[in-house]
């Protein structure tokens, strides 16, 4: 069955930009997709990562007036006029992380003419034990105690945040430029895309299965494709909309333009404003939450000007019951009258549509088997780019090309797939070195980052040295699956918690992330297995032909 395609110049037009589309930001979006997909499990592999966080936590538990008071007893530094946030613990993530600003110190100059400085306010970042009521201060800033230095390295790593300034901005560039080569891609295959998405066979030569298969997969992931670009590039160059956005709605207010997009932005309170001792703790404050508004969690609680008559508590909601169920209130603690609300069900169009753009972007919605899905969605996407790169490579294996060009290709591809391969078991390194380093370690987050990262850079220069594909993917799949059987042994030799004891605990979070990586090295070392005997094979069909070959000539 055929479609109605491109005429034969606009064909030829998309098929060549979407071909440099797609090798421009290959091994880019595949650093996104991959660090994305371990990304979507930030939570549940937290109590991994966390041995503190191994308990389990009951509903509403949290302590918001105790954690205030023994802040004020610990840390008498901390300015609690200034935004006090509070992220209560869940049952993935059980300690409750809080964040506030310390009051401005004041120092002299040692010069001679002793001047008076005021030193930079900084952040502090804290977690509250729930069954042992203690307070720390976290690792660094973003890190949580006993550091989550996966989930948050990989998530900054999802929009390639370790690249100071504009980080950020090539991974927006780049999710641009994946809408645009998947939109190429369907209208270049769109004559006899159904006819090859039923025509799909691992018979023939490697460039017919390479493209088979990225036509394939590529149709059945494309509505998650298109979602990530879209939302991807949204996230990473909203300012590049939301400017325009200021200027032709709000006349360029942008005070106007926040407070229709993110109205708990703009909340402003009295710098004058008196002290008061009677105000409503923040506890029966957000109970009244639960009393009042059914179905939601408070996912978040931040406290500002507390200790003022002009105190306001804002609290972000969940209702887990509907898409798109995240909302904010804001009261005052001196009657709790309020000043601000977005409740799930009674949201703009506006908000329900910003809301709406995080919760498919995070996964938000679904629970863990939407999770799973999107997981798995992500890692055929990185096979799709992988193809896609063969693809290439294959297609300017022919004679109108010279030696020196296809030695050009052939190091472009296995550069591109040094890159690529070498970080699945730089990720598996990433778990093993956030066990195996010490908890007690100075700066333990940086050791674990800088373990991973020269990890993946030894293992992209060890890839490069591959004579070819083939030689390549086995030695990378070989290597994933020694390690990632690594990763459970990690755990229980260093914590004790060995898989079956995890089960038999019912700590299933932390078993779950173990048996992904036996699992994971189970999937290698098959796959490796079979990537050898059908290269074997090919060598041999090979090797028979040339001397049948031979027996015809002579």
């Amino acid at each position: 069955m055929k479609l109605k395609g491109l005429s034969n110049r606009a064909f030829n037009i998309f098929f060549h930009t979407h071909t440099v589309a797609g090798i421009v930001i290959s091994f880019a979006l595949y650093i996104i997709f991959f660090a994305g997909a371990f990304t979507i499990f930030r939570s549940e592999f937290y109590q991994w990562e966390n041995l503190e966080a191994r308990i389990r936590l009951t509903k509403n538990a949290v302590e918001y007036d105790q954690i205030i008071q023994k802040l004020k007893q610990q840390y008498p530094d901390v300015n609690t006029e200034k935004d006090i946030i509070m992220r209560p613990g869940t049952a993935k993530e059980p300690l409750t992380t809080v964040w506030v600003s310390m009051k401005d110190k004041v120092g002299k100059n040692k010069n001679p003419k002793n001047e008076v400085k005021k030193a930079r306010a900084e952040s502090l970042e804290l977690v509250y034990h729930p069954i042992n009521k203690t307070l720390k201060v976290s690792e660094g800033k973003f890190q949580k105690e006993g550091t989550t230095t996966i989930g948050e390295t990989l998530f900054r790593l999802h929009y390639f945040s370790q690249i100071p300034l504009i980080g950020s901005y090539l991974s927006g560039l780049v999710a641009f430029f994946f809408l645009f080569a998947s939109i190429t891609g369907v209208l270049i295959h769109w004559r006899n895309i159904i006819t090859k998405f039923y025509g799909f066979s691992i018979r023939g030569t490697w460039k017919q299965i390479w493209t088979n298969a990225h036509t394939v997969f590529g149709l059945i992931g494309l509505p998650f494709q298109m979602m990530y670009a879209v939302t991807g590039a949204f996230y990473c160059l909203s300012i590049l909309l939301l400017a325009p956005a200021t200027l032709v709605f709000f006349n360029g207010d942008q005070k106007a333009a926040l407070a229709a997009f993110r109205p708990d932005r703009v909340i402003e309170v009295n710098e004058k404003s008196p002290i008061s001792t009677n105000l409503k703790t923040i506890n029966s404050t957000v109970n009244e939450f639960y009393k009042t508004i059914p179905d939601i969690e408070v996912t978040r609680v931040t406290v500002k000007h507390l200790g003022r008559e002009d105190a306001i508590l804002t609290a972000y909601l969940q209702d887990e019951t509907i898409f798109n169920g995240n909302g904010v209130v804001g009261v005052t603690l001196k009657d709790g009258k309020r000043v601000m609300e977005v409740l799930p069900k009674e949201k703009t169009y506006t908000q329900a549509v910003l809301g709406a753009i995080g919760t498919m972007h995070f996964a938000e919605f679904g629970g863990i088997s939407l999770k799973i899905m999107f997981f798995l969605l992500a890692l055929i996407t990185c096979f799709i780019i992988i193809s896609g790169v063969l693809i290439w490579k294959e297609a300017r294996n022919k004679k109108e090309y010279s030696e020196q060009q296809k030695r050009f290709h052939h190091r472009v591809t296995i550069w591109y797939l040094a890159i690529c391969f070498g970080l699945f078991p730089a990720t598996a390194i990433l778990f093993m070195a956030e066990r195996f380093i010490p908890m007690t370690l100075t700066n333990h987050s940086f050791w674990v980052n800088t373990s991973f990262f020269s990890a993946w850079l030894l293992l992209m220069i060890l890839g490069l040295f591959a004579k070819n594909e083939s030689i390549l993917t086995k030695r990378y799949l070989y290597i994933n699956g020694f390690l990632s059987l690594i990763v459970p042994i990690s755990n229980g030799i260093s914590t004790g918690d060995w898989l079956w004891k995890t089960l038999v605990n019912q700590q299933y979070y932390v078993a779950a992330v173990d048996i992904f990586w036996l699992l994971t090295a189970l999937i290698s070392i098959v796959l490796a297995s079979t990537i050898l005997n059908k290269s074997d094979e090919t060598k041999k069909i090979k090797t028979v032909s040339t001397i049948k070959t031979n027996e015809q000539l002579a």
